[in-house]
């Protein structure tokens, strides 16, 4: 019980360190937690990049907000704490992709008819010219996914890049077709 307690107060006093901007105290913390927040994640998490990226994105937040930063318990509890919601973002926003995915492939299968009217025609160019203006990487990891009905993790692999920018540069290919083309909504509708 002494040595929980004790381990309790070393972790006190260096995030108080933290909050005064001692990056050594940081660096002390992040080395101390960073493997045993990888397991935690990684026993919901099954791809070792996102587990990665969670736990990073964990101790960014605590470095860069450290300043109000509120730990009620102890540090170790927050950490964790913090990685499940770190985790619950993902494994949520992991199920809405994978719906848009199947719904994505739908629309595009039906995008290569060869009968449209003047009308579908119109609406098909202007979602080509969305698609076009989209930034590099994200016009091609959404072709990808798309088009190609590429995994996200096979996308990741052949493209260098974790599978969570794979999601985020689906996630702004989704928002900029939404925002640019909301007047052909009952054509978006099956995107969104």
């Amino acid at each position: 019980m002494d040595t929980l307690l004790n381990d309790v107060l070393i972790d006190r006093r260096l995030f108080e360190s933290v909050k005064a901007g001692n990056g050594n105290a940081f660096e002390s913390l992040f080395h101390k937690y960073y493997a045993v927040l990888c397991n935690y994640a990684a026993t919901y998490l099954d791809e070792r990049v996102e587990v990665e990226d969670v736990v990073q994105e964990v101790f960014v937040y605590l470095w860069s907000q450290r300043e109000s930063v509120v730990i009620q318990n102890s540090v170790k509890s927050y950490l964790y704490s913090a990685v499940k919601y770190k985790v619950l973002d993902v494994l949520k926003h992991r199920a809405v992709e994978r719906s848009h995915s199947q719904l994505l492939t739908e629309f595009w299968e039906d995008l290569m008819r060869t009968t449209y009217s003047e009308e579908e025609l119109f609406q098909l160019e202007q979602i080509r010219k969305v698609v076009d203006g989209l930034p590099a990487q994200c016009r091609i990891v959404f072709t990808m996914s798309c088009l190609d009905g590429k995994k996200y993790k096979e996308i990741a692999e052949r493209l260098d890049i974790s599978v969570n920018t794979v999601e985020n540069q689906i996630s702004i290919a989704l928002r900029k077709l939404r925002s640019e083309l909301k007047e052909y909504l009952p054509l978006l509708v099956i995107i969104i």
